[in-house]
């Protein structure tokens, strides 16, 4: 199996359930200019992040990739301990919040030209953008005042709001007021898969918020 990433990015999750399974895989780190070369486009026509390549099969989105190394090493639990109907929803549930709605709010962040044209446009529309990303971490941060983990147990879902927290950072988004992602942080960068995938990715442990 090989897993195309890139540093920093969502494909983070993917990483983090490969490094959980123990499995042996390859990966293939690719930064602004192979992620659209020709190889890669034969890969993902849309050149974005993640990807595997497991023989003849090809998957794309981050969520696909979770199902897939789900599918494939199911004892690794990356999808969390209880796998009654119940607490499968509630896990899909979280992925999608932070795929659909989470992630998605951060685009005008990292590319506010896409969006709209001129300096002030844009810088308004970050600020919105901000606005958004606060509101909607409230969520999480209620979540992890009543248990350490979003589901309970550590699950990919963990890995993909640690993901929206380094972006948070990066864009100095105001999170002073929800006083449990902190101890979140602190709990995901002792993980061990996480500490691994990080040297990999040749990135630093925030720490803190």
């Amino acid at each position: 199996m090989k897993l195309y990433i890139m540093p920093g990015a969502c494909s983070m999750v993917p990483h983090t359930a490969l490094e959980w399974t123990g499995a042996d895989y390859e990966l293939e780190i690719l930064d602004q200019d192979s992620v659209k070369s020709e190889d890669y486009l034969r890969i993902n026509p849309q050149g974005a992040v993640p990807a595997i390549v497991d023989g003849d099969t090809i998957v794309t989105q981050n969520i696909a990739t979770q199902v897939y190394i789900n599918a494939n090493y199911p004892e690794a639990n990356i999808f969390g301990t209880d796998t009654s109907p119940a607490g499968q929803a509630k896990l899909m549930q979280w992925l999608a919040f932070l795929n659909a709605d989470l992630h998605k709010a951060f685009g005008p962040l990292f590319a506010a030209e896409g969006f709209v044209e001129g300096d002030a446009a844009q810088e308004n529309l970050k600020k919105k953008a901000k606005e958004k990303i606060v509101h909607l971490l409230r969520l999480p941060n209620e979540q992890l005042g009543k248990t350490d983990y979003l589901t309970g147990s550590k699950t990919t879902a963990d890995i993909y709001l640690y993901a929206a927290l380094t972006w948070s950072k990066k864009f100095a988004i105001d999170l002073s007021d929800y006083k449990n992602f902190d101890g979140f942080i602190k709990r995901i960068e002792e993980d061990a898969g996480v500490t691994e995938i990080l040297r990999q990715e040749e990135l630093e442990k925030i720490g803190s918020l």
